[in-house]
């Protein structure tokens, strides 16, 4: 029959690791120095110098490099283009540069406001005339006839562009009408919600 097996052997103790060297303070050491001693020193790193990595590339990897290479220099050669096109459009001074739209559209506005300054000094000159005549009918209606120079002079002073006051339409002295309640019409416009 057989033997039984021998027993296995007691496990062997781990020794503790020895206790890492003291470090001296380093001093006056070239930091570049020390880099590439602990490169060399490092066990996990088996450094290729360059011309020899390049040497154990395969094909494929070759390939994937001058693809990326080739897709930056278009990106970057590309930004340059877009970027020496728009410095140049802005110092030539196209129709298309933005002062020059800016500047258009605050000549148009002058002019729109020159427009609409003539058209309120016509209206208020048209005012002035029809109060002229208002004026000059109730006269008549009372009996009292307004000789025709009276007329030409008033009407002569509206349309040369002197504007006569009020005082002078209405004889020298200025009353306002009042209409319904004792208020003046321009009170009961501006306020309107006030009864």
């Amino acid at each position: 029959k057989h033997a039984p097996p021998p027993p296995p052997p007691p496990p062997k103790k781990k020794s503790p690791p020895p206790p890492p060297p003291k470090k001296e303070p380093i001093k006056n050491m070239d930091p570049h120095a020390m880099a590439a001693e602990l490169i060399q020193k490092s066990p996990s790193s088996q450094r290729i110098p360059g011309t020899e990595s390049l040497a154990l590339l395969s094909p494929k990897q070759k390939m994937q490099n001058y693809v990326t290479a080739a897709a930056l220099i278009a990106f970057v050669t590309s930004v340059w283009y877009y970027s020496m096109t728009a410095v140049g459009k802005a110092s030539q001074g196209d129709e298309d540069d933005g002062l020059h739209d800016l500047e258009a559209e605050a000549m148009d506005a002058r002019d729109d406001a020159d427009v609409r300054d003539k058209e309120r000094k016509e209206a208020e000159k048209l005012v002035q005339l029809e109060r002229a005549v208002v004026e000059l009918e109730e006269e008549e209606s009372g009996g009292e006839l307004v000789s025709v120079e009276d007329v030409g002079e008033l009407l002569q002073g509206v349309s040369s562009g002197e504007h006569p006051t009020e005082a002078e339409v209405f004889g020298g002295e200025v009353v306002e009408k009042k209409v319904d309640g004792g208020r003046p019409l321009w009170k009961k416009i501006v306020f309107f919600w006030r009864r």
